[in-house]
């Protein structure tokens, strides 16, 4: 019961706050808008952003429309450096070193430099100034603006995005094309499952003759399973059981189980053989390319595998299914933690801190995510007479690229961020569609990326610990080790700071609880 009325607190926020993200938006005329700030911030201030990018790269200068509206409105000259996200925490720890950090900057999930710079001057704080910026602060629950925070103290601002956007896609095409029914939520147990990707595996979904599909896939990470992994009692982090938060590490004996689900979908050829060395760019082309029908993902990336698909396969479509309901009658999609944070230099001058406060605080309104995601009015999209819009050129030659920075830097949490408002009615219901029958099955939000930097020993140890113990578990999965070894595996993960970790965990979730 506590975790179900955890789950529904924060959806209720969620909800909460996507309704007050707009009530005190600028005005609807852009320029009008420009006017007020151009004549409130009278001296022009130039700023500094750092922002991680990815597939083709950030924009190629500072010209580009979206950065010249926000220069014109708030009177500033943001200067705005893409850095590929690979190489992305060795560049923030070489601007450390030379002492040349940006004015903003975002830090990844996967880094622990906000845990490590906390306390030491790096980010400015802002508990203090959020009740001045109110679009801003309603923007995001609370429990999004303390991850990763000490009590009473706010270093970064959320990223945003959806809290569920995952769920299983499955080739419906594929699925006719076999003789297959569409899952019942309420009966689709991990056996149908595997019923449904051995059949893509084996039986010539596509019917070209050959033996060219996957059944399950996921990328190199243990990445993209995660509603296979809860249907065995598992979680994609750590659990909440008796009281006490349990990483998946540690659970012997749903590992087991899991395993040997996982080790003969390998033997028969159900499983993809190239999954200990999957990106997410190689199960994208499985997708695109007709060779995966079957995968746990987001409805962006759906339907533009959908497109492409169809170029060659016109027949060819994907629907959402509903997780797989386990032994125990477990059946969760995975909530995302949103766990990136923004900060602003802690060596901010009063002046450009509340103008790069300004800044997001209109970023999260109506028009800000409007400007921000869609482009200043007329430079990609023209107002027809029956209220709809039409892409221009620009439009259409930048595709996708036009919203990067909404993307890949910042934005607010409303399902539709990925949506133009060019594209048709039926693209943006089944975004929207989409995201809210994931979130029927929304898992317990993992508190551990909230509360992990009271742990000394998970910013050491939990990255190196955990990398040795995939290999073992891949190891076990494609048969090069026995099933009883994943003991020895825990055991090891334990000595080596496991047991360290969940002991200081489980100290900062009792005092947060």
């Amino acid at each position: 019961m506590k975790k179900i009325y955890v789950m529904i607190s924060w959806i209720a926020l969620i909800v909460l706050a996507i309704g007050c993200s707009g009530e005190k938006s600028d005005s609807a005329n852009p320029n009008d808008a420009n006017q007020q700030a151009g004549a409130k911030n009278t001296e022009k201030i130039k700023i500094s952003l750092l922002a991680p990018s990815y597939s083709g790269g950030g924009w190629p200068d500072n010209n580009h429309p979206i950065i010249k509206f926000i220069n014109d409105k708030f009177n500033i000259d943001l200067d705005v450096q893409w850095i590929p996200g690979p190489n992305y925490d060795e560049k923030l720890n070489v601007l450390a070193a030379s002492g040349n950090l940006p004015d903003i900057y975002t830090i990844l999930p996967s880094s622990d430099l906000y845990e490590k710079w906390q306390g030491e001057g790096a980010f400015a704080e802002l508990q203090d100034r959020l009740d001045s910026y109110p679009n801003l602060k309603q923007a995001f629950p609370d429990p999004m603006w303390q991850m990763k925070n000490p009590n009473g103290i706010i270093y970064g601002l959320p990223k945003g995005g959806p809290v569920n956007p995952y769920a299983y896609i499955v080739r419906k095409d594929w699925m006719e094309n076999l003789g297959l029914s569409i899952p019942d939520p309420e009966n689709f147990t991990v056996e149908q499952f595997y019923e449904i990707a051995k059949a893509f595996a084996l039986n010539d979904p596509d019917q070209n003759g050959k033996k060219d599909t996957i059944g399950i896939s996921f990328n190199s990470g243990f990445g993209g399973e995660a509603p296979l992994r809860y249907a065995f009692g598992l979680s994609p982090g750590w659990q909440e059981i008796d009281g006490q938060l349990v990483p998946w590490q540690v659970q012997s004996s749903e590992l087991k189980n899991y395993l040997t689900f996982l080790n003969t979908a390998y033997e028969e050829g159900v499983l993809d053989k190239d999954f200990p060395l999957n990106t997410g760019k190689d199960i994208q082309d499985k997708l695109s390319s007709g060779k995966l029908g079957l995968f746990d993902h987001i409805p962006i990336n759906m339907i533009d595998n959908e497109m492409k698909l169809k170029q060659s396969t016109p027949e060819a479509e994907f629907i959402q299914i509903p997780p797989p309901k386990g032994a125990s009658g477990i059946q969760y999609n995975q909530s995302q933690t949103l766990a990136h944070k923004i900060v602003l230099n802690g060596k901010l001058d009063d002046a450009k801190l509340q103008r790069i406060l300004e800044l997001f605080d209109w970023w999260v309104t109506e028009e800000g995510t409007d400007i921000i995601r869609n482009g200043p009015p007329g430079v990609y999209y023209t107002e027809k007479e029956d209220g709809t819009y039409e892409p221009t050129e620009a439009a259409i030659n930048e595709g996708n690229r036009i919203s990067i920075l909404n993307n890949w830097f910042f934005r607010t949490i409303a399902n539709d961020h990925d949506v133009y408002k060019w594209d048709s009615k039926e693209k943006r219901d089944r975004v929207t569609t989409f995201m809210e029958q994931a979130a029927v099955y929304a898992s317990p939000i993992d508190p551990v990326p909230g509360i992990a930097n009271q742990s000394p020993a998970y910013a050491k140890q939990f990255s190196a610990i955990n990398n040795e113990f995939l290999q073992s578990v891949y190891k076990i999965i494609i048969g090069e080790q026995s099933l009883d070894s994943i003991d020895a595996a825990i055991a090891k993960w334990r000595a080596n700071g496991g047991d360290q970790i969940i002991k200081e965990i489980n100290e900062a979730y009792q005092s947060v609880k």
